[in-house]
């Protein structure tokens, strides 16, 4: 019998520590879905493409824009980051189906994203410039059209609306930038105006009435037609992957490919010392000495190796950056009395709280208060979650002394704790002020044992007693 409760006792301490402990998760960092669920071929939009062989702007025909749909599956959270995928191809070639999106559609499902490989027209004339500029134009619509989608059918898919963001390699890393930074008609380059008017930004592919405009953007080896199409607004997160060695799309500037017929672009190095001027870094990864593709890939195909060892290092690189966008920036203040703490939090989207006191409790307050019962350095970690499931750590060091011997905790004695009204304080003292969370006086007696807070706000208090041998800070909750 004593064996069985013994047994009983160790199982529920078990659990008691394993649910008060910090929850953290996998989710985003690494594989967490064994499997995923892919919709092929979904129609996102429709819109006129050019007839091949590309001769003439007028000539075209109504075409189905197509994307698959990754989604990790038995996923039961109700929203979720989502990332769209864009081929490379020089706006001539590729496909949604290029393994080097399917490759990164695949392993970002696996780790709880949402994401899409995407088909946009293709097609220009390569001896003509004004044609060139309005086949990256055309895409830039389309990569516009699938994020209205997605914002369209939020609920179908289970998307945060605010989380949807574009990973473009090469030719797709053009349509990524321009859709962080041509977002106004005043930007619209002036070949899109006529022979036919390609519309406006969001006027093709779809009628749904959101905006296109991306919360995020991955650009793989790309580039924009101009800086100064990047001004103090886009404040955006960007990252930027290139080879400095790049003489498809150059890391500086140049014409893409050395052809002098495309127009000369600005690659990823300008594009973050632009960015930069106005106190928006990028984030980055400039590799010597590589070309255009180095993960492996040529116009998006692995060879028979597969991806080189570049691939790991630049899918973590994108993981990193895409978590930091989503998840909560952990941040709190502190305030202490004696041996007892107030913990005010100062976290920018979080929907969850969670603290570790370092002596073996927990909270899951916002705005906690902890007393300490033991002398010590305390490390102090606020953890908290968004509805993403998204988490960040901070922490702090407390550290606490509290005398055995001379102890003034042992005659003092407060009650009702919680209470609604009045507080009696037993024991021997002189004074009694109560403070509120942020350690301002709100009320003060001398030598009365009862306290009257019945018009004081709901929250948590901390009464302060004087007594021969020191002070008492004790924590009181007002219902």
């Amino acid at each position: 019998m004593k064996k069985t409760i013994c047994l009983l006792l160790f199982q529920i301490l078990a659990v008691f520590t394993l649910t008060a402990q910090l929850p953290f998760n996998n989710r985003y960092y690494k594989t967490v879905f064994d499997s995923v669920s892919i919709d092929t071929s979904i129609v996102y939009g429709n819109a006129p493409a050019l007839t091949f062989p590309y001769l003439s702007e007028s000539n075209t025909f109504n075409e189905n824009l197509l994307m698959d749909i990754y989604q990790p599956y038995g996923d039961t959270l109700n929203a979720r980051p989502l990332v769209i995928c864009v081929h490379s191809g020089a706006f001539l070639s590729g496909s949604r189906k290029n393994d080097d999106m399917i490759d990164f559609c695949d392993l970002l499902a696996h780790r709880g994203y949402v994401a899409a490989t995407i088909d946009y027209r293709l097609g220009m004339n390569i001896l003509s410039t004004a044609s060139s500029i309005r086949a990256v134009y055309r895409g830039l619509q389309d990569g516009r059209a699938a994020v209205r989608f997605f914002k369209e059918f939020a609920g179908l898919y289970k998307i945060d609306t605010n989380q949807i963001y574009l990973l473009g390699s090469s030719a797709g890393s053009f349509i990524g930038l321009q859709n962080m930074f041509m977002d106004t008609e005043v930007e619209r380059p002036p070949e899109t105006f006529n022979s036919p008017d390609l519309g406006c930004l969001d006027c093709s592919g779809n009628s749904y009435s959101h905006s296109g405009k991306a919360n995020a953007v991955v650009s793989l080896w790309g580039a924009v037609e101009d800086t100064t199409l990047i001004v103090n607004t886009d404040s955006l997160p960007l990252f930027l992957a290139h080879g400095k060695a790049d003489n498809v799309v150059y890391f500086d500037m140049g014409h893409p490919f050395g052809y002098n017929g495309f127009p000369e672009t600005y690659g990823s190095l300008p594009v973050s010392q632009q960015k930069a001027t106005y106190g928006f870094p990028a984030s980055t990864y400039f590799v010597k000495g590589v070309g255009h593709e180095f993960y492996g890939a040529d116009n998006g195909m692995w060879g028979e190796l597969g991806p080189n060892a570049y691939w790991d290092t630049v899918f973590a690189k994108v993981d990193t950056f895409f978590y930091k966008v989503h998840k909560p920036q952990a941040s709190f203040s502190t305030t202490g009395f004696e041996n007892i703490y107030m913990f005010f939090d100062k976290s920018t989207g979080a929907s969850q709280w969670h603290w570790d006191f370092g002596d073996g409790t927990y909270s899951d307050e916002a705005n906690p208060a902890h007393e300490f019962e033991v002398s010590g350095s305390y490390t102090v970690v606020e953890m908290v979650l968004n509805d993403l499931t998204s988490w960040d750590t901070t922490s702090t060091m407390v550290d606490i002394t509290i005398s055995i011997d001379e102890n003034p905790f042992n005659n003092i004695i407060i009650y009702p704790n919680p209470t609604t009204d009045m507080i009696v304080v037993s024991g021997d003292f002189s004074t009694i002020t109560l403070l509120n969370q942020a350690g301002h006086e709100v009320r003060k007696v001398d030598n009365e044992h009862q306290i009257n807070i019945a018009n004081l706000p709901v929250g948590i208090y901390f009464v302060k007693v004087v007594t021969s041998r020191g002070v008492v800070v004790k924590k009181l909750v007002k219902r």
